[in-house]
């Protein structure tokens, strides 16, 4: 995830433009908050940092993927489809619900004394 924000945060005309020949709301505004979800939703996910936060930041990114870019080409991925972006919004969903889990830097900044 914070590869693909990385990769719009140094392109952000061009994205801004896909946004808008997509029809996504607000393409301007929703470049940043794609590069703030995935970017650092990525990273905070990969460090388990405000854990919850970061997933809810990868999921909505994920979920308008899945329903603006993706879904109008069916379920598989070899037709450009929804089936792996759906995988990484179940995920952001895990995450978000159940945290980062004991290895996480929220357990280890948060633990019970």
């Amino acid at each position: 995830m914070a590869v693909h924000g990385y990769g719009k945060l140094t392109n952000m005309a061009e994205i801004m433009g896909g946004f808008r020949n997509m029809g996504i709301p607000y393409p301007e505004i929703s470049t940043y908050l794609a590069i703030a979800g995935e970017f650092l939703g990525g990273l905070g996910l990969m460090v388990g940092l405000l854990t919850p936060i970061a997933a809810f930041g990868v999921a909505c990114v994920m979920a308008v993927a899945v329903f603006f870019v993706h879904f109008p080409n069916g379920l598989l991925t070899k037709n450009n489809g929804f089936e792996y972006p759906l995988t990484l919004l179940c995920v952001a969903l895990y995450f978000l619900i159940h945290g980062g889990g004991k290895y996480s830097l929220d357990a280890l900044c948060c633990k019970k004394k």
